[in-house]
């Protein structure tokens, strides 16, 4: 995996090195800009965009938002108080855009014109789980009309419902594509997955539990979504071992986002509610999660409360160092979701869902058996003891660094987050981005804030 992983920054810097310019028609050959890309070579490239995407400036913000962290600094001290720019996002949009979605066109192109649907079974998964996350964070977007290149640089918008019904389609289809008996060309003998190492099982567990993750999102919009989501979990990700996770290198130069932000800016730090939850019930993951300050002690900034920082704890070593993953979808939030879809009409099925979903995570995390004192007090819940609250209190722990929890509050209110200082209530998705305004003048949507809500969240 290190060695692919090399291999792939060698290629992401052909990308990013400067252009040539040369007179003779002969030798006006631009090295940086290559006219074809192997298809093994466009697969790691979209996965880890989306993880520098997921684990940059979108996991970022929404961590603000969510008050596992504070912003404090810069422009990230606006985006603590909601006051987001259209500009704060245009490298967000376009690191969706102009690479993973556009990496995995094509990967879908020459996957038909290879005949090697395993790759495309992937990149489908990817597709719909990247999609899924623009609709989450930004509503109607472009999807349909988009991804064409010089043929349409105007694309329209679709509606947000309309993506989330083709998302579904997309990953019964990748399901089919991936337990296809034959591909040309295949991702593990290429070696080019950098999440599952071609292991296709493993892709279509993730599957299903991304079609339940979004049928858990129309929860407020369709009286019958818990059912279908129960449907859906059947072969979905089954332990730990199932967990699509993007990892990174020790090397600086292969460093995890979260790690990188913060030996670069440093602008960000823990959330007050975040580290007293953890603090209230003793949780484990805390020293995982968090640094502790010089008297070792753990302590979280108040969402909105800006002053000294130097007691505040700081991000901790299971996410932001070098090679920490960025979590794409894990066991903990499958049994999470079943416990939530359950809960209405089958308690106990809830109940032993959240045990379940409590100990996987703690053992994610910690990376050993989950300590019998908490599981006694925490992950021991019964049709007579589980509730709502406290599936997605500890919901929200586990999903920590993910884009799952600013959705999560969005349909539940759980937990009971109060909006930061100076504020009448928090903010429920981001702007359109600037260069949308700027270059895309007549599909664009003029007039959102920040308090608009996406079509689920009505």
């Amino acid at each position: 995996m290190k060695n692919i992983f090399k291999s792939l920054l060698a290629f992401l810097a052909l990308f990013v090195a400067g252009s040539c310019n040369f007179i003779d028609s002969e030798l006006n050959v631009d090295p940086n800009n290559p006219a074809d890309v192997s298809i093994n070579l466009l697969l790691p490239q979209a996965q880890a965009t989306w993880a520098y995407v997921q684990g940059g400036d979108l996991g970022r913000y929404a961590s603000c938002w969510t008050q596992h962290h504070s912003g404090q600094e810069r422009q990230h001290q606006a985006i603590e108080v909601y006051n987001m720019l259209e500009s704060d996002v245009n490298n967000v949009w376009n690191g969706i855009y102009a690479t993973t979605l556009k990496d995995l066109s094509i990967i879908l192109e020459k996957a038909e014109e290879t005949k090697s649907p395993h790759y495309a079974g992937i990149a489908k998964v990817m597709m719909a789980m990247v999609i899924g996350s623009t609709v989450d964070y930004f509503g109607d977007i472009p999807f349909s009309d988009a991804l064409k290149g010089a043929e349409q640089l105007k694309p329209a918008y679709d509606t947000g419902s309309d993506i989330y019904t083709s998302i579904q389609t997309m990953l019964d289809e990748a399901i089919a594509d991936l337990q296809s008996p034959t591909s040309t060309r295949r991702p593990k003998d290429d070696k080019s997955d950098l999440v599952f190492e071609g292991d296709l099982a493993k892709w279509v567990a993730f599957a299903k539990t991304l079609k339940a993750r979004h049928l858990l999102h129309l929860s407020k919009i369709d009286n019958g979504a818990y059912g279908k989501v129960l449907a859906e979990l059947d072969g979905a990700i089954s332990s730990n071992d199932g967990n699509a996770m993007f990892n990174f290198g020790a090397a600086a130069t292969e460093a995890n986002p979260w790690q990188q932000f913060e030996g670069q800016r440093g602008d960000v730090i823990m959330g007050k509610f975040f580290i007293d939850l953890l603090n209230s019930i003793n949780d484990p993951r805390l020293p995982f999660f968090a640094a502790p300050n010089a008297a070792g002690e753990y302590i979280g900034a108040g969402a909105g409360v800006f002053g000294p920082t130097v007691d505040i704890a700081r991000f901790g070593p299971y996410y932001a160092s070098s090679s920490s993953p960025v979590p794409f979808g894990t066991y903990a939030e499958t049994k999470f979701i079943e416990a939530e879809a359950a809960f209405a009409t089958d308690k106990a099925r809830a109940a032993e869902a959240l045990n379940a979903a409590i100990i996987a995570s703690v053992e994610q995390v910690t990376g050993g058996a989950a300590d019998p004192a908490y599981v006694a007090a925490q992950a021991s819940e019964t049709a007579n003891s589980v509730t709502l609250e406290k599936i997605m209190t500890h919901k929200y722990i586990a999903m920590y660094t993910t884009l799952e929890s600013l959705t999560d509050w969005r349909r539940t209110g759980l937990p009971a987050l109060q909006p930061a200082e100076g504020n009448q209530q928090i903010a429920r998705r981001f702007p359109y981005p600037q260069d949308e305004r700027v270059y895309n003048a007549p599909n664009y949507k003029s007039g959102v804030t920040v308090f608009d809500r996406v079509f689920w969240d009505n």
